[in-house]
């Protein structure tokens, strides 16, 4: 007992009694053990209430929906009606004959719906995965993951993905780079189709300007840069570019973007083993470009309003305004968004 705690006995009556309060409840409120409060019912020989005061009926459709499209534990719906105990919950169910949950069920709350099947999204999906991202099986769910410096690259997972499953972040210590965020989103199995990482663009996705552009967008918004750069005294020159080892991927955008009358540059850029302040690369590297001002802003035009990438997005937006300015009036603000970007990076962070 807490030394010098005292109640009056009318007062505990009323918590107890009228207001129906739990002794966990009572003893919040003044600070003390439930032991404590129970100490004084006995004192006072105030009556305990029954276990189960009156019968609480719950419909079997809500039960159901609290349950599984909810996904509330037993603990939570019986807590939601104001009943002790979960297996009473649990009771209900079996009476309803719902279904109840394994235990790995039991154990997973994230959001995992399924994968809405539209091919738009499919595209864009397809995109990520083809570029940083990587996928398996965990467990009953597909995982997609990366790891990365960029803060960007953490909006870039959570806007991809943001009806389908909760984005979950960690650092994470890598010994050939600065500390890391480690993400990870764990989808619906429906996600099964990007588990095996893309070696080629699909064809349906090649057939259909609207898909090719969504895949692009994502590819983009893992592998793809832009530039804004000095030309002659007082020009601007703008620039997009693509690099990565997937030779066969970037033939199949280039090819496509020339059949959409862009003039697309592909060249190696770093022979395999060609050292790096990172290492040596263990693969070819390959570097697509569009150069010319028009098809930036025309690619842009319809890549902006597909991105996720919250770094692209500032780039592309920062080309389309300033896509008529001289370079003495581009150059302050452009390093001024350079360095806003820079001020993200995990090493840059308070």
């Amino acid at each position: 007992m807490k030394k010098g705690l005292k109640f009056a006995k009318k007062q505990l009556e009323d918590l107890y009694w009228n207001k129906g309060l739990s002794l966990r409840e009572i003893g919040e409120k003044f600070h003390c053990n439930d032991t404590n409060i129970l100490y004084w019912l006995k004192k006072f020989k105030i009556k305990r209430r029954p276990a189960y005061r009156k019968k609480i009926e719950i419909p079997k459709n809500i039960l159901k929906d609290l349950y599984w499209n909810k996904n509330l534990s037993s603990r939570e719906i019986a807590k939601m009606f104001g009943i002790k105990h979960g297996r009473t919950i649990l009771k209900k169910l079996n009476k309803f004959e719902i279904p109840t949950k394994t235990v790995s069920q039991a154990l997973t709350k994230k959001l995992k719906n399924p994968f809405s099947g539209r091919l738009e999204e499919k595209a864009y999906f397809l995109g990520l995965r083809a570029g940083d991202f990587y996928a398996r099986w965990i467990r009953k769910s597909i995982r997609i993951q990366t790891s990365t410096t960029h803060l960007a690259q953490i909006n870039l997972l959570k806007n991809a993905f943001r009806n389908y499953g909760e984005t979950c972040i960690y650092l994470a210590k890598s010994k050939s780079r600065e500390d890391e965020w480690f993400i990870y989103v764990d989808l619906h199995p429906s996600f099964e189709f990007l588990v095996t990482k893309p070696n080629k663009i699909p064809d349906w996705i090649l057939k259909d300007k609207k898909y090719f552009f969504q895949f692009l967008t994502a590819y983009m918004d893992c592998e793809g840069s832009w530039k804004v750069q000095k030309s002659h005294q007082k020009h601007i020159r703008f620039m997009f570019k693509i690099k990565t080892g997937d030779l066969k991927i970037l033939k199949q955008i280039k090819k496509k973007l020339e059949m959409l009358n862009y003039h697309a540059y592909l060249y190696l850029e770093k022979e395999k083993g060609t050292k790096s302040s990172y290492g040596s690369y263990n693969q070819d590297i390959f570097d697509l470009s569009i150069n010319r001002k028009e098809e930036i802003v025309s690619l842009i035009n319809k890549l902006l309003p597909l991105s996720k990438h919250s770094e692209k997005t500032r780039k592309m937006n920062f080309i389309l305004k300033y896509k008529n300015k001289k370079w003495n009036s581009v150059e302050e603000p452009w390093n001024k968004l350079r360095e806003e970007i820079k001020s993200e990076l995990l090493k840059n962070q308070v």
